[in-house]
Protein backbone atom coordinates (compact mmCIF):
# COMPACT_ATOMS: atom_id res chain seq x y z
CA UNK A 1 0.00 0.00 0.00
CA UNK A 2 1.40 3.41 -0.93
CA UNK A 3 1.87 6.24 1.51
CA UNK A 4 -0.10 8.85 -0.43
CA UNK A 5 -2.98 10.30 1.57
CA UNK A 6 -5.24 9.50 -1.39
CA UNK A 7 -4.44 5.78 -1.47
CA UNK A 8 -7.79 4.03 -1.11
CA UNK A 9 -8.26 1.61 1.73
CA UNK A 10 -10.46 -1.39 1.00
CA UNK A 11 -12.73 -1.79 4.02
CA UNK A 12 -14.35 -4.86 5.56
CA UNK A 13 -17.15 -3.87 7.95
CA UNK A 14 -18.15 -6.10 10.88
CA UNK A 15 -21.34 -5.28 12.78
CA UNK A 16 -23.99 -3.16 11.08
CA UNK A 17 -25.94 -0.90 13.41
CA UNK A 18 -26.32 2.70 14.54
CA UNK A 19 -22.63 3.64 14.23
CA UNK A 20 -22.57 2.27 10.71
CA UNK A 21 -25.82 3.82 9.53
CA UNK A 22 -25.53 7.26 11.09
CA UNK A 23 -21.78 7.88 11.17
CA UNK A 24 -19.57 5.65 9.05
CA UNK A 25 -21.60 4.62 6.03
CA UNK A 26 -22.33 8.19 4.88
CA UNK A 27 -18.77 9.26 5.72
CA UNK A 28 -17.03 6.43 3.86
CA UNK A 29 -19.22 7.06 0.83
CA UNK A 30 -18.30 10.75 0.91
CA UNK A 31 -14.60 9.89 1.28
CA UNK A 32 -14.64 7.57 -1.72
CA UNK A 33 -11.23 8.82 -2.83
CA UNK A 34 -9.79 7.28 0.37
CA UNK A 35 -12.08 4.33 1.16
CA UNK A 36 -14.03 1.61 -0.63
CA UNK A 37 -16.22 -0.89 1.23
CA UNK A 38 -15.59 -4.32 -0.28
CA UNK A 39 -17.17 -6.71 2.28
CA UNK A 40 -19.64 -6.64 5.17
CA UNK A 41 -20.62 -9.06 7.95
CA UNK A 42 -23.44 -8.96 10.48
CA UNK A 43 -24.85 -11.54 12.87
CA UNK A 44 -28.13 -11.10 10.97
CA UNK A 45 -27.01 -12.29 7.54
CA UNK A 46 -30.08 -10.91 5.81
CA UNK A 47 -29.07 -7.42 6.98
CA UNK A 48 -25.59 -7.96 5.59
CA UNK A 49 -26.99 -9.15 2.23
CA UNK A 50 -29.25 -6.08 1.97
CA UNK A 51 -26.35 -3.76 2.75
CA UNK A 52 -24.06 -5.52 0.29
CA UNK A 53 -26.63 -5.13 -2.49
CA UNK A 54 -26.82 -1.39 -1.82
CA UNK A 55 -23.04 -0.97 -1.75
CA UNK A 56 -22.16 -3.38 -4.51
CA UNK A 57 -19.90 -5.44 -2.26
CA UNK A 58 -19.81 -8.95 -0.76
CA UNK A 59 -21.83 -10.16 2.25
CA UNK A 60 -19.67 -12.64 4.17
CA UNK A 61 -21.17 -15.46 6.23
CA UNK A 62 -18.36 -15.63 8.77
CA UNK A 63 -15.77 -13.43 10.48
CA UNK A 64 -12.77 -15.38 9.22
CA UNK A 65 -14.13 -15.29 5.69
CA UNK A 66 -14.24 -11.49 5.79
CA UNK A 67 -10.91 -10.90 7.54
CA UNK A 68 -9.01 -13.25 5.21
CA UNK A 69 -10.25 -11.69 1.97
CA UNK A 70 -7.49 -10.38 -0.27
CA UNK A 71 -9.62 -7.37 -1.24
CA UNK A 72 -9.89 -6.20 2.39
CA UNK A 73 -7.08 -3.98 3.69
CA UNK A 74 -8.57 -2.76 6.98
CA UNK A 75 -11.28 -3.97 9.36
CA UNK A 76 -14.02 -1.79 10.86
CA UNK A 77 -15.66 -3.40 13.92
CA UNK A 78 -18.63 -1.20 14.74
CA UNK A 79 -21.35 -3.03 16.65
CA UNK A 80 -21.18 -5.21 19.79
CA UNK A 81 -22.61 -8.57 18.70
CA UNK A 82 -22.02 -12.22 19.59
CA UNK A 83 -18.34 -12.13 18.70
CA UNK A 84 -16.96 -9.82 21.43
CA UNK A 85 -13.33 -8.92 20.68
CA UNK A 86 -12.73 -12.04 18.56
CA UNK A 87 -12.55 -10.21 15.19
CA UNK A 88 -9.84 -7.95 16.61
CA UNK A 89 -7.63 -10.97 17.28
CA UNK A 90 -8.36 -12.30 13.78
CA UNK A 91 -7.31 -8.96 12.29
CA UNK A 92 -4.02 -9.12 14.22
CA UNK A 93 -3.34 -12.61 12.87
CA UNK A 94 -4.02 -11.35 9.35
CA UNK A 95 -1.93 -8.18 9.98
CA UNK A 96 -4.81 -5.91 8.99
CA UNK A 97 -5.35 -2.56 10.70
CA UNK A 98 -8.46 -2.03 12.81
CA UNK A 99 -10.95 0.74 13.42
CA UNK A 100 -12.78 -0.26 16.62
CA UNK A 101 -16.14 1.18 17.64
CA UNK A 102 -16.71 -1.35 20.45
CA UNK A 103 -16.69 -0.30 24.12
CA UNK A 104 -13.32 -1.66 25.30
CA UNK A 105 -13.04 -0.51 28.92
CA UNK A 106 -15.00 -3.48 30.29
CA UNK A 107 -12.30 -5.88 29.11
CA UNK A 108 -9.06 -4.50 30.58
CA UNK A 109 -7.39 -7.89 31.01
CA UNK A 110 -8.35 -9.03 27.49
CA UNK A 111 -7.25 -5.65 26.15
CA UNK A 112 -3.77 -6.11 27.69
CA UNK A 113 -3.30 -9.23 25.56
CA UNK A 114 -4.79 -7.60 22.48
CA UNK A 115 -2.39 -4.66 22.80
CA UNK A 116 0.52 -7.10 22.71
CA UNK A 117 -0.93 -8.74 19.59
CA UNK A 118 -1.34 -5.36 17.90
CA UNK A 119 2.27 -4.48 18.67
CA UNK A 120 3.57 -7.83 17.41
CA UNK A 121 1.50 -7.56 14.22
CA UNK A 122 2.71 -4.01 13.56
CA UNK A 123 -0.77 -2.80 12.60
CA UNK A 124 -2.65 0.42 13.25
CA UNK A 125 -5.48 0.20 15.79
CA UNK A 126 -7.81 3.14 16.36
CA UNK A 127 -10.45 3.05 19.11
CA UNK A 128 -13.41 5.35 18.58
CA UNK A 129 -13.28 8.20 21.09
CA UNK A 130 -15.72 10.37 19.17
CA UNK A 131 -16.20 13.07 21.82
CA UNK A 132 -12.67 14.24 21.10
CA UNK A 133 -13.89 15.24 17.63
CA UNK A 134 -17.21 16.90 18.49
CA UNK A 135 -17.36 20.47 17.14
CA UNK A 136 -17.80 21.94 20.63
CA UNK A 137 -14.76 20.01 21.87
CA UNK A 138 -12.56 21.24 19.03
CA UNK A 139 -13.70 24.82 19.58
CA UNK A 140 -13.08 24.52 23.33
CA UNK A 141 -9.54 23.32 22.71
CA UNK A 142 -8.92 26.39 20.55
CA UNK A 143 -10.21 28.64 23.35
CA UNK A 144 -8.16 26.86 26.02
CA UNK A 145 -5.05 27.38 23.91
CA UNK A 146 -5.79 31.11 23.49
CA UNK A 147 -8.18 33.27 25.51
CA UNK A 148 -9.28 30.92 28.33
CA UNK A 149 -5.95 29.39 29.29
CA UNK A 150 -5.28 25.93 30.75
CA UNK A 151 -8.29 24.03 32.17
CA UNK A 152 -8.48 23.64 35.95
CA UNK A 153 -11.87 22.05 36.68
CA UNK A 154 -14.39 20.06 34.66
CA UNK A 155 -17.88 19.53 36.07
CA UNK A 156 -20.26 17.42 34.01
CA UNK A 157 -23.43 15.41 33.89
CA UNK A 158 -24.61 12.92 31.28
CA UNK A 159 -28.00 11.15 31.08
CA UNK A 160 -29.11 8.00 29.29
CA UNK A 161 -32.67 7.20 28.32
CA UNK A 162 -32.66 3.46 27.54
CA UNK A 163 -33.32 1.38 24.44
CA UNK A 164 -36.14 0.63 22.08
CA UNK A 165 -37.38 -2.94 21.57
CA UNK A 166 -34.64 -3.68 19.01
CA UNK A 167 -31.93 -2.55 21.44
CA UNK A 168 -31.15 0.36 19.13
CA UNK A 169 -30.28 3.45 21.18
CA UNK A 170 -31.12 7.03 20.47
CA UNK A 171 -28.59 9.85 20.14
CA UNK A 172 -27.92 10.26 23.87
CA UNK A 173 -27.85 6.61 24.93
CA UNK A 174 -25.35 3.79 25.10
CA UNK A 175 -23.98 1.92 22.13
CA UNK A 176 -25.00 -1.36 23.79
CA UNK A 177 -26.30 -2.41 27.21
CA UNK A 178 -23.10 -1.93 29.22
CA UNK A 179 -22.19 -0.93 32.77
CA UNK A 180 -22.50 2.83 33.05
CA UNK A 181 -18.85 3.16 34.02
CA UNK A 182 -17.96 1.63 30.65
CA UNK A 183 -20.44 3.57 28.51
CA UNK A 184 -20.58 6.51 28.84
CA UNK A 185 -18.15 6.60 31.78
CA UNK A 186 -14.97 5.50 30.01
CA UNK A 187 -15.64 7.80 27.05
CA UNK A 188 -16.21 10.78 29.35
CA UNK A 189 -13.03 9.92 31.25
CA UNK A 190 -11.08 9.88 27.98
CA UNK A 191 -12.67 13.21 27.04
CA UNK A 192 -11.50 14.77 30.32
CA UNK A 193 -7.98 13.37 29.89
CA UNK A 194 -7.91 14.74 26.35
CA UNK A 195 -8.86 18.24 27.53
CA UNK A 196 -6.36 18.12 30.40
CA UNK A 197 -3.73 16.61 28.09
CA UNK A 198 -2.72 14.31 30.96
CA UNK A 199 -3.66 11.18 32.85
CA UNK A 200 -5.02 11.52 36.41
CA UNK A 201 -2.81 10.98 39.44
CA UNK A 202 -5.74 9.66 41.48
CA UNK A 203 -9.32 8.57 40.82
CA UNK A 204 -12.40 7.90 42.88
CA UNK A 205 -15.84 6.62 42.02
CA UNK A 206 -19.34 6.28 43.38
CA UNK A 207 -22.39 4.31 42.27
CA UNK A 208 -26.00 3.90 43.31
CA UNK A 209 -29.05 1.92 42.34
CA UNK A 210 -32.15 4.09 42.30
CA UNK A 211 -34.62 1.80 40.54
CA UNK A 212 -34.92 -1.64 42.22
CA UNK A 213 -33.69 -4.55 40.13
CA UNK A 214 -36.31 -6.77 38.51
CA UNK A 215 -37.08 -9.95 40.40
CA UNK A 216 -34.41 -12.58 39.82
CA UNK A 217 -31.92 -10.12 38.30
CA UNK A 218 -28.71 -8.96 40.00
CA UNK A 219 -28.48 -5.31 41.12
CA UNK A 220 -27.19 -3.01 38.39
CA UNK A 221 -26.16 0.56 39.29
CA UNK A 222 -28.16 3.15 37.39
CA UNK A 223 -26.11 6.11 38.62
CA UNK A 224 -22.36 6.56 38.69
CA UNK A 225 -19.69 9.20 38.97
CA UNK A 226 -15.95 9.64 38.99
CA UNK A 227 -13.53 12.22 40.33
CA UNK A 228 -10.10 12.49 38.72
CA UNK A 229 -7.23 14.55 40.08
CA UNK A 230 -4.69 15.65 37.48
CA UNK A 231 -1.10 16.92 37.81
CA UNK A 232 -0.87 20.45 39.16
CA UNK A 233 -4.16 20.27 41.06
CA UNK A 234 -6.59 20.28 38.14
CA UNK A 235 -9.59 17.98 38.51
CA UNK A 236 -12.71 16.57 36.85
CA UNK A 237 -15.99 15.54 38.48
CA UNK A 238 -18.44 13.82 36.16
CA UNK A 239 -21.70 11.98 36.86
CA UNK A 240 -23.84 9.82 34.61
CA UNK A 241 -27.16 8.12 35.14
CA UNK A 242 -29.89 6.16 33.42
CA UNK A 243 -33.19 8.02 33.33
CA UNK A 244 -36.29 5.84 33.74
CA UNK A 245 -39.07 7.45 31.71
CA UNK A 246 -41.43 4.61 32.58
CA UNK A 247 -41.35 5.59 36.27
CA UNK A 248 -40.59 9.30 36.11
CA UNK A 249 -42.40 10.32 32.93
CA UNK A 250 -41.30 13.62 31.44
CA UNK A 251 -39.69 14.95 34.61
CA UNK A 252 -36.40 15.26 32.66
CA UNK A 253 -37.86 18.41 31.11
CA UNK A 254 -37.65 20.12 34.49
CA UNK A 255 -34.14 19.00 35.42
CA UNK A 256 -31.03 21.15 34.85
CA UNK A 257 -29.68 20.53 31.34
CA UNK A 258 -27.04 17.86 30.95
CA UNK A 259 -23.72 19.32 29.91
CA UNK A 260 -20.20 20.23 30.97
CA UNK A 261 -18.70 23.24 32.69
CA UNK A 262 -15.01 23.83 32.11
CA UNK A 263 -13.28 26.36 34.36
CA UNK A 264 -9.93 27.61 33.09
CA UNK A 265 -7.32 30.07 34.35
CA UNK A 266 -8.81 33.05 32.48
CA UNK A 267 -12.43 32.13 31.93
CA UNK A 268 -15.07 29.41 31.80
CA UNK A 269 -17.14 27.54 29.24
CA UNK A 270 -20.39 25.56 29.14
CA UNK A 271 -20.79 22.79 26.57
CA UNK A 272 -23.84 20.91 25.34
CA UNK A 273 -22.28 18.25 23.17
CA UNK A 274 -21.88 17.86 20.30
CA UNK A 275 -22.14 21.38 18.89
CA UNK A 276 -23.09 24.10 21.41
CA UNK A 277 -20.65 26.12 23.48
CA UNK A 278 -20.92 29.26 25.61
CA UNK A 279 -17.91 30.89 27.21
CA UNK A 280 -16.95 33.95 29.23
CA UNK A 281 -13.64 35.73 29.51
CA UNK A 282 -12.39 39.29 30.04
CA UNK A 283 -14.00 40.37 26.76
CA UNK A 284 -17.50 39.25 27.77
CA UNK A 285 -19.85 36.33 27.16
CA UNK A 286 -20.09 34.50 23.85
CA UNK A 287 -22.16 31.68 22.41
CA UNK A 288 -21.78 29.49 19.32
CA UNK A 289 -23.83 26.68 17.83
CA UNK A 290 -21.27 25.15 15.53
CA UNK A 291 -21.89 23.56 12.13
CA UNK A 292 -21.61 19.78 12.00
CA UNK A 293 -19.33 20.01 8.97
CA UNK A 294 -17.03 18.25 8.55
CA UNK A 295 -19.00 15.51 10.25
CA UNK A 296 -17.62 13.62 13.24
CA UNK A 297 -17.46 10.53 10.99
CA UNK A 298 -15.36 12.40 8.42
CA UNK A 299 -12.91 13.60 11.07
CA UNK A 300 -12.56 10.10 12.57
CA UNK A 301 -12.14 8.33 9.25
CA UNK A 302 -9.56 10.82 7.99
CA UNK A 303 -7.59 10.31 11.21
CA UNK A 304 -7.71 6.55 10.70
CA UNK A 305 -6.57 6.88 7.09
CA UNK A 306 -3.57 8.93 8.26
CA UNK A 307 -2.79 6.45 11.03
CA UNK A 308 -2.80 3.47 8.68
CA UNK A 309 -0.44 5.23 6.27
CA UNK A 310 1.94 6.29 9.04
CA UNK A 311 1.24 9.99 8.57
CA UNK A 312 0.99 12.54 11.40
CA UNK A 313 -2.42 11.98 12.98
CA UNK A 314 -4.43 13.03 16.02
CA UNK A 315 -5.96 9.55 16.11
CA UNK A 316 -6.06 7.70 19.42
CA UNK A 317 -4.40 4.27 19.50
CA UNK A 318 -4.81 1.04 21.42
CA UNK A 319 -2.43 2.46 24.03
CA UNK A 320 -4.99 5.18 24.77
CA UNK A 321 -7.77 2.60 25.04
CA UNK A 322 -5.64 0.50 27.39
CA UNK A 323 -4.85 3.47 29.65
CA UNK A 324 -8.55 4.30 29.95
CA UNK A 325 -9.46 0.65 30.61
CA UNK A 326 -6.88 0.52 33.41
CA UNK A 327 -8.29 3.72 34.93
CA UNK A 328 -11.83 2.30 34.76
CA UNK A 329 -10.54 -0.75 36.63
CA UNK A 330 -9.12 1.57 39.31
CA UNK A 331 -12.43 3.46 39.60
CA UNK A 332 -14.16 0.10 40.09
CA UNK A 333 -11.69 -0.57 42.92
CA UNK A 334 -12.54 2.82 44.39
CA UNK A 335 -16.24 2.00 44.28
CA UNK A 336 -15.66 -1.37 45.96
CA UNK A 337 -13.18 -0.18 48.61
CA UNK A 338 -14.71 3.23 49.30
CA UNK A 339 -11.50 5.23 48.89
CA UNK A 340 -9.50 7.27 46.43
CA UNK A 341 -7.10 5.19 44.34
CA UNK A 342 -3.72 6.21 42.98
CA UNK A 343 -3.34 4.18 39.78
CA UNK A 344 -0.89 1.32 40.21
CA UNK A 345 -1.03 1.11 43.99
CA UNK A 346 -1.85 -2.30 45.54
CA UNK A 347 -5.38 -3.14 46.65
CA UNK A 348 -6.37 -2.06 50.13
Amino acid sequence: MGASQHTRLRVGVIGLGRLWESRHKPSLLRLKDRFRVTAVYDQVHRRARTEAEQLGCVACEGLSALVSRTDVDVIYVLSPQWFGLHPLALACEAKKSVYCGLPLAESADELEGLARQVGEAGIAFMPEFARRCYPATLRLKELLATSLGPPRLILGQSRLFGFDRYAVPGPSTQLAPSPLLVDPGSYLLDWCCSLMNALPESVGGARAQVVPAAEGKPPEPDFGSFVAEFPGGASAQVSFGRYDRGRWGEASRFLPPAGFQVFAERGAAWLELPERIQWSDASGTHEERLPLEPTVGDVLNKQFHELVHGEPSAAPTIRDALRIARLVREIERSQAEGRVIRPGEPSG
